[in-house]
């Protein structure tokens, strides 16, 4: 039995450092939904939206025009602002490692621009400890949410 214990300890999965997650896209076509694998998942603290956006040239967006914004944005200068970024592995799944608050989250694509991408929807949403979050984009813009 004690040699089995170390095959055993390599077949499990290492706990997340973060909250977990899935991306898709949504199509209401009738194709069903396939994963975003592309680009990251970025989380910047709400009280640090309002420099971000002035450090990067971007205008303060509404809310209702978040889940539809299109900006450049380099990755560098969400780390400066304090935010955390999941790259998307070819599944569409995730690990964010944010702590408890309230962040503004967002898809950002990669792009020919350096260290960045293109962020492709936001919207804000408070995180837990612990958990499972779900991304989606579609005609409704981006969404994300706690999975229940």
């Amino acid at each position: 039995m004690l040699l089995l214990a170390p095959l055993l300890a390599a077949c499990t999965h290492p706990p997340a450092d973060g909250l977990t997650g899935k991306a898709a896209f949504l199509d209401d076509t009738g194709r069903g939904e396939r994963p975003i694998d592309e680009g990251w998942i970025i989380a910047v603290p709400a009280a640090a939206v309002d420099d971000l956006w002035s450090t990067t040239g971007n205008k303060p967006i509404s809310q209702q025009d978040l889940p539809y914004m299109a900006a450049p944005l380099n990755r560098d200068q969400v780390t400066q602002a304090g935010g955390v970024i999941a790259p998307l592995d070819d599944d569409g799944e995730f690990v964010l490692p944010a702590e408890e608050g309230q962040y503004l989250l967002c898809h950002l694509e990669p792009a020919d621009i350096g260290d960045g991408g293109v962020i492709q929807g936001c919207g804000f949403l408070t995180l837990p400890a612990s958990g499972e979050l779900e991304i989606s984009r579609g005609e409704g813009g981006f969404r994300a949410a706690m999975k229940e």
